[in-house]
Order: C-alpha cells, then structure tokens, then sequence
C-alpha cells in the first residue's frame, strides 16, 4: 500500500485543533485493555495526537487500546491511546482516540506521512495565519 494507492484525502481547511489531521484510510490493527485478539479496523483520520478509526467490537469511552496503524507500505506504527467518544452505525463502531507516550519518531514518521500526502496541505496548514499583510 503506497501513499498514491491508499484513499487519502487532503487537510480539513475548517479544523481548529491544535494538532490538524489528515483524513487518510490506513489499515489497523487494535486491540482494546483487557482482551486477547485483535480487531481490524481503518483510520479515517489521524494526527500526532489522535486519530478517527472505525472498526467492530464493544468499545466504549475511557478504554484503553493498542493499535498498530500501517501508514505506507511496510511502514507500521505502533500506537497507545484512550478512547474518548463512540459512534456505533450499521454494527460498526466510529471512536475519536487520543494517543499517550507516543516516541518522537512515531510523531515524526505521522508528519512525514501527512508531508508525502499533500505537501501543499500541509505546509498550508503548517503556516496558518502567517499570511503576508
């Protein structure tokens, strides 16, 4: 899976987070605290701070989960996160995740991701309200 192959869309012009992110369509690997197998699921959106996924399985809000999100072909990142919200639709669960202890080369292979994707997004986004006046 390549940067060009994956569905993946630019920056949300309208996101005021303080870490924007990326809608993007990356397989994942999840596994919530306390249980042994792993779900399958899909990023829908993800930054250095958080991220959107969808995938099966009872979740619900303050669990913790493990994840494994391949960014790119053989480029996969290993995640720790809490759940902060659950939207559940036709049997699948939508959650809004924050990570926590994530390295700096994690952070940075993320931004390296959203740089490959839409390099013009990204430095849009990157330089917000520097506008010449």
């Amino acid at each position: 899976m390549d940067a060009q192959g994956s569905d993946h869309n630019s920056l949300k012009d309208n996101d005021m987070r303080y870490f924007p992110r990326w809608d993007v369509s990356d397989p994942v690997l999840y596994q919530l605290d306390g249980e042994r197998e792993p779900h399958e699921g899909q990023t829908k959106d993800i930054s250095c701070a958080g991220a959107c996924i969808t995938g099966s399985g009872d979740v619900s809000p303050r669990q913790k989960i493990k994840m494994i999100v391949e960014l790119a072909e053989g480029i996969k990142i290993k995640l720790n996160a809490h759940i902060l919200w659950v939207k559940i639709e036709n049997n699948h669960s939508e959650m809004g995740v924050t990570f926590y202890d994530t390295p700096d080369d994690v952070q940075n292979l993320i931004l390296q991701h959203a740089f490959e994707l839409d390099r013009d997004g990204f430095l849009k986004q990157l330089y917000k309200g520097w506008e010449n006046p």
